[in-house]
């Protein structure tokens, strides 16, 4: 009995030490507090001492080491960053697997559905996780450790970040996935380094205005001086020679002299109380120069995010229509549903945008005009996959051209093909944004529903119709806005499905602005993944192997670095 005693002893103090590790000072005083109040109560059932060791053992871990901002050791950080977000990662996988099943209400009837988030793909998700958080804590520490005071945190987070990501990235078993994750952070990446660069050149550009406005308020200040001298020795002058004064120099000195406000900013005009100075050429030149750089400043950080968008959209538009079938599976499913062509060409959505594409390779004028008289059913049969797509037609329906037939083949109108695609996208955009607005809510303001709950109804109702609509205009425009030029100009054209992107982007301004990144950014992925697509499929460049590992371990570089140094840059953007 004495001999299991002492085994449970030992495995206790083990496990205390192993899991000290994981801890910080602060955490490991709290669990030690417990300790105490809890080895009181053994005291008055048992001698035992073990539980005093593993407390004085547990306060004498050592503290901070120098330039680390972390608490505890360098191994505690270490294996506290890999047990966490172990726990996390697992955590979120096995959440993303059992939600659907949970809302399709599945688990009730199978709850065996949530052992199948413990799975061998869930634990690689996590483990790649882990090690990435873990080894860049770790060799952060012992970059800074070996480069001591002098060397630049910069370099320290930039060398940890770079390993890091070549560390882990061949943990997660999944290739898809893996490269979904590379393509993120490399977005990310170029998102955050545009931004940092653009703040510090910005930076850069206020301190010079700030010079040049100071050199200006000297010179205004030193001849508003000299003017008000000047009077002063003309009035004692008109006063000497016994003249009557033809204007009242007790009014015109005060106001020279006057110094209370500072001048206003502006070379172009008059900038002190009694005399104009004219700039120099060269002033106004650096006042015209300084004036172009805070417009621009304040344009960029505006609408750039809006801009960004629309470039996404406008590749993404042109990927759709002339190599759709370099699209993303899932993505383009997404687009063919919220435009409602899924309804309207069941399991087909594809070969009308391969037809549309090989008939304007065919084509050198872009006009593919219907003969009259001639059902458009008929026409649509002589042309590639026809006779798939006919089957979607009425038999006596007839429209001037066969993209207007392809796109909106129930009407006649592109006006009213238009508003039946907003009509069908608009629900469509309900059903997804609802329950995302009211998961946001419930996760995040869940003291202010149980307060308030109507006007939180009212802002979901508000965040969700708007949304909605911007995803149906954006859905309508990259579709249906090509007909606007087609009429115009009497013919198809590559300028007339880019400008169709280019409508679909701008829907954006439609939504809250604090979105505009997040939205932009996500397009932007999307862009970025099909035009690598389009470029391996025209021979432009081809995959690099490993070249996911290496896209990772430059994004986690950029990324760590300017997360490490200058982490406000990541709230300029939200």
């Amino acid at each position: 009995m004495e001999n299991t005693s002492q085994l449970v002893n030992v495995f206790v103090e083990g496990l205390a030490r192993l899991t000290s590790y994981a801890l910080t000072d602060k955490e490991k005083e709290a669990v030690v507090h417990g300790f105490h109040k809890f080895h009181e109560r053994l005291e008055r059932m048992s001698s035992t001492s073990s539980l005093r060791q593993l407390a004085i053992e547990s306060q004498n871990q050592s503290g901070k080491v120098p330039r680390c901002q972390h608490e505890g050791t360098c191994m505690q950080n270490a294996i506290r960053g890999l047990l966490r977000t172990f726990l996390v990662g697992f955590g979120v996988k096995w959440g993303l697997e059992a939600v659907p099943h949970l809302i399709s209400l599945r688990l009730f009837t199978c709850p065996s559905l949530l052992l199948r988030g413990f799975s061998r793909d869930t634990t690689s998700f996590a483990s790649f996780l882990a090690v990435l958080v873990s080894s860049y804590k770790a060799i952060l520490c012992t970059m800074r450790h070996i480069r001591g005071e002098k060397g630049s945190d910069y370099t320290n987070s930039l060398v940890a970040g770079m390993l890091a990501g070549l560390i882990s990235a061949k943990l997660d078993r999944s290739t898809s996935r893996r490269n979904a994750i590379s393509l993120y952070l490399f977005s990310r990446a170029l998102q955050y380094g545009t931004v940092w660069v653009f703040e510090r050149w910005a930076s850069r550009q206020q301190t010079e205005d700030d010079k040049l406005r100071s050199r200006w308020m000297k010179r205004a200040h030193s001849v508003d001086v000299v003017s008000a001298t000047r009077r002063k020795l003309e009035r004692e002058a008109v006063e000497e020679a016994g003249v009557e004064p033809r204007v009242n120099w007790d009014a015109e000195w005060n106001a020279d002299t006057k110094m209370d406000t500072e001048p206003e900013w502006n070379p172009q005009t008059t900038i002190s109380w009694s005399t104009t100075v004219e700039p120099s050429l060269e002033t106004k030149r650096e006042a015209r120069r300084s004036h172009f750089v805070r417009s621009a400043i304040h344009w960029a950080r505006s609408y750039a995010p809006a801009a960004l968008m629309t470039f996404s959209v406008t590749v993404i538009t042109y990927v759709l229509v002339f190599h759709v079938e370099s699209m993303p599976t899932g993505y383009a499913h997404l687009l063919f549903k919220s435009s409602g062509f899924d309804a309207l060409y069941p399991g087909k959505v594809a070969l009308v945008f391969k037809a549309v594409a090989q008939k304007m390779a065919e084509s050198t004028t872009g006009k593919f005009t219907i003969p009259d008289g001639m059902p458009t059913k008929q026409f649509v049969s002589q042309i590639p996959f026809g006779d798939t797509l006919a089957k979607s037609f009425d038999d006596h329906i007839h429209h001037n051209t066969l993209t207007c037939g392809l796109f909106h083949p129930s009407t006649t109108s592109c006006a009213l093909g238009m508003a039946n695609s907003f009509s069908r996208g608009f629900p469509f955009a309900m059903k997804m944004y609802v329950p995302l607005n009211i998961a946001v809510q419930v996760m995040f303001k869940r003291g202010i529903i149980l307060k308030d709950p109507m006007s939180v109804l009212l802002k979901i109702i508000k965040s969700s119709t708007r949304s909605s609509a911007f995803f149906a205009l954006m859905s309508m425009a990259i579709l249906q806005a090509p007909c606007i030029f087609r009429n115009m100009l009497g013919r198809d054209t590559v300028f007339g499905y880019i400008a169709g992107g280019i409508f679909g982007g701008l829907a954006v301004l439609t939504e809250v602005r604090s979105r505009h990144i997040e939205l932009g950014m996500y397009c932007f992925l999307r862009a970025l993944q099909m035009a690598w697509n389009v470029g391996i499929k025209k021979g432009m460049w081809s995959n690099v192997r490993h070249g996911e590992v290496m896209m990772l371990s430059a994004s986690m570089a950029v990324l760590m670095s300017i997360f490490q140094n200058d982490p406000t840059t990541f709230t300029l953007t939200y």
